[in-house]
């Protein structure tokens, strides 16, 4: 499973990284700080699973989502999650209606949230397992 990582805290970004570095059913492949350099990635590859933070360097998550989800977008649509700080009830909302399958609070639910993509991670790996058999 291919990840794009939109988090522009460093610290942040090497704890995620650290945590699923032992994963073997997913790899964050690309990174990025600012909503136009994660569209600029999403442009130019397809990826499984989209984690983005509401707050970017520049830009927000929630336009990130809005590219992914345009009938114009060129991939298949990613699992879209969103780890934020910004865990208030009109993100939540927002988040839903756009069609994010995962919303977590970093301070409260990062273990959860690690939790979820490996599970994640572990379907899609078994999906495309039993796809390559028929």
């Amino acid at each position: 499973m291919k990840v794009l990582l939109v988090e522009d805290s460093a610290l942040i970004r090497d704890a995620i990284v650290e945590v699923l570095s032992e994963s073997k059913h997913l790899q964050i492949t690309e990174f990025a700080t600012t909503q136009s350099k994660a569209i600029e990635l999403l442009n130019e590859q397809q990826f499984d699973m989209l984690m983005v933070d509401i707050e970017l360097e520049q830009g927000n998550g929630f336009e990130v989502v809005k590219h992914a989800i345009n009938d114009n977008y060129a991939f298949k649509q990613p699992i879209f999650m969103m780890l934020t700080n910004h865990a208030h009830a009109q993100y939540r909302s927002l988040a839903k209606s756009l069609g994010v399958k995962y919303f977590f609070d970093k301070s409260m639910d990062f273990d959860l949230a690690i939790e979820t993509i490996e599970q994640e991670a572990e379907k899609f790996f078994n999906a495309e397992k039993s796809a390559t058999k028929h």
